[in-house]
C-alpha cells in the first residue's frame, strides 16, 4: 500500500513557465469548518492505487487557545495512522509557517488562496506483550533504580551484570504474594474465642486457674485443696512438717512472710492432722515462690541436685518443673502462662490455708509483683479487696469479671 521513501528523488526535467495572476480572494481557516490538508506519512508514501479515507477532528473546547488544534486519522486494513498539528508529534518542517493553496482560473487569470493545514501521520503501534516487567511499561515511568538496572544490564561490566542477575532472582512479586496470603487467610478457620486482645486478658487467665466452681454457695466449695495439692503430693512434706510442729523446730528465717504467716495459722488448728496438712501447704507455697524467683539462666540449665530450691523434696521439684516449665532441646524455660498459673496456685492455696483472707502487704512483700498485677490475679480468682482491713477476701458472691468493651472503629486482626 505504501512505497518506500526514496532519498534522492528524480528531478523533473520539465521547466515550469512563470505566469502572472491576480489574487482575487484569500480564504482563511475557520475553526468550525474543514480546510484543505497536506498529509505526509512518517514511514512511507501512498501508492497510486491506494484508496485511503481520512477523518479530520477538531477541538470543540471553549478555550480559544485549544480550538485551533486538529487531529487527522487514517484507517487501513493493517495499521491506523494519526497526525496532529499540536504537541511534539507534528513532524513537519512547516509547523511554524502558514501554507496556502492557490486555485487558478486560467480563463480570467485570477487566483484564490486558501489557508491549509499540514499533518505528518504516524502509525499507531500496540505495545508488544512481554514477560519482562522492565519492558511492560513506558520508560518514562521507570524509577531511578530500574533505569540503572537496564543500563547496567546493557553496558555494565561482567561483575555488575552478575549482581543484577542475582537481584532479579530474589525479587518477589508482591501481587502474587498478596494473593497467596489472602488464600492462606481464607483457608484458616479461627474461632472467635481464640482471638484474644489486651481487653480480654482476664478471660485468658481464667483458663489457667485451678478447678473452680463459681456457682458455689460458700467459699469452701469454690476451690478444693485436693484438686490443687493432693495428699499424694503433700505427703513428701509430712516428715518435715511434723518436725516443725511436734519437735518445735524453728522455721528458716529466709522464708517469705507469707509462708511464716501460713505456718502460724496452721498451729492454731485444733486437729493435729489439719495442722500437719496446712503446714505442708505452707511449705509447698514457699517452694513455689522459690521457683518463681529463679532466673531464666538457672531454669535453662536446671539440675535436680543443684542448690536451687534447696531443701525441697526431689519429687516436689520434679512435679513443679513438669507442671510450670517447658522443655526443649535439653533446656527448660518458663512462659508467661506458666508463671501466671504458678502465682494463681500460690494465691488459691494461701487463701484456703489462711481462712480465705490474705493481707495485701504480705502478698506484695512475698510475691514480688506490682499491685496492678496482684489486683488482676485476685480478680480472676474471685477475691474481693476490703479497704477496711487492707486485705483480699474470698467470699460469696465472687468478684465478677468485667466484660471487655467494644471499641468503635476497632477490628481484630489475625496474624499468620
Amino acid at each position: 500500500m505504501f512505497a518506500k521513501n526514496e532519498e534522492n528523488d528524480k528531478k523533473s526535467t520539465s521547466v515550469l513557465k512563470k505566469r502572472k495572476c491576480i489574487i482575487e480572494d484569500v480564504i482563511l481557516k475557520n475553526n468550525v469548518k474543514a480546510e484543505p490538508l497536506f498529509v505526509t506519512f512518517a514511514n512511507g508514501r501512498p501508492q497510486e492505487s491506494a484508496s485511503l479515507k481520512g477523518t479530520l477532528h477538531w477541538n470543540t473546547s471553549h478555550d480559544r487557545r485549544r480550538r485551533h488544534r486538529r487531529m487527522f486519522t487514517v484507517e487501513t486494513p493493517r495499521l491506523n495512522y494519526v497526525g496532529k498539528n499540536f504537541g511534539n508529534e507534528t513532524g513537519t518542517s512547516f509547523t511554524n509557517h502558514t501554507q496556502f493553496l492557490g486555485i487558478l482560473d486560467k480563463a480570467t487569470g485570477k487566483m484564490r488562496l486558501m489557508e491549509t493545514s499540514s499533518f505528518c501521520a504516524h502509525p499507531m503501534l500496540e505495545t508488544a506483550s512481554t514477560t519482562n516487567y522492565l519492558f511492560a511499561k513506558p520508560h518514562q515511568s521507570f524509577t531511578y533504580d530500574e533505569k540503572e538496572e537496564v543500563i547496567t544490564s546493557a553496558f555494565g561490566s561482567k561483575r555488575a551484570k552478575q549482581l543484577v542477575s542475582h537481584h532479579k532472582q530474589y525479587q518477589v512479586d508482591a501481587q502474587n504474594m498478596s494473593k497467596a496470603v489472602n488464600q492462606a487467610a481464607e483457608s484458616v478457620s479461627v474461632k472467635a474465642s481464640e482471638l484474644i486482645d489486651d481487653s480480654q486478658e482476664e478471660e485468658s487467665l481464667v483458663a489457667i486457674l485451678p478447678e473452680c466452681n463459681r456457682e458455689a454457695g460458700c467459699p469452701e466449695d469454690v476451690y478444693k485443696l485436693e484438686s490443687i495439692a493432693p495428699d499424694s503430693l503433700l505427703v513428701y512434706f509430712e516428715e518435715f512438717a511434723r518436725n516443725l510442729l511436734l519437735e518445735g523446730k524453728n522455721h528458716n528465717p529466709k522464708w517469705t512472710s507469707l509462708c511464716r504467716e501460713l505456718l502460724a495459722r496452721a498451729k492454731l488448728e485444733k486437729d493435729d492432722e489439719n495442722q500437719v496438712r496446712l503446714t505442708c501447704v505452707a511449705l509447698y507455697v514457699e517452694y513455689l515462690l522459690s521457683f518463681l524467683r529463679m532466673k531464666s539462666r538457672d531454669l535453662r540449665y536446671f539440675r535436680f541436685n543443684d542448690n536451687n530450691m534447696k531443701g525441697c523434696p526431689p519429687k516436689i521439684k520434679n512435679h513443679i518443673m513438669n507442671e510450670y516449665t517447658q522443655h526443649n532441646h535439653n533446656q527448660r524455660f518458663r512462659t508467661r502462662q506458666n508463671e501466671d498459673s504458678a502465682f494463681c496456685c500460690v494465691l488459691v492455696m494461701s487463701l484456703i490455708a489462711n481462712k480465705y483472707c490474705l493481707p495485701v502487704n504480705t502478698l506484695l512483700l512475698s510475691l514480688g509483683i506490682p499491685r496492678d498485677k496482684l489486683n488482676l490475679l485476685m480478680k480472676v480468682i474471685g477475691a474481693t479487696y476490703v479497704a477496711k482491713s487492707h486485705s483480699y477476701e474470698l467470699k460469696i458472691p465472687l468478684t465478677k469479671l468485667r466484660k471487655p468493651h467494644k471499641r468503635r472503629g476497632y477490628q481484630k486482626k489475625m496474624r499468620l
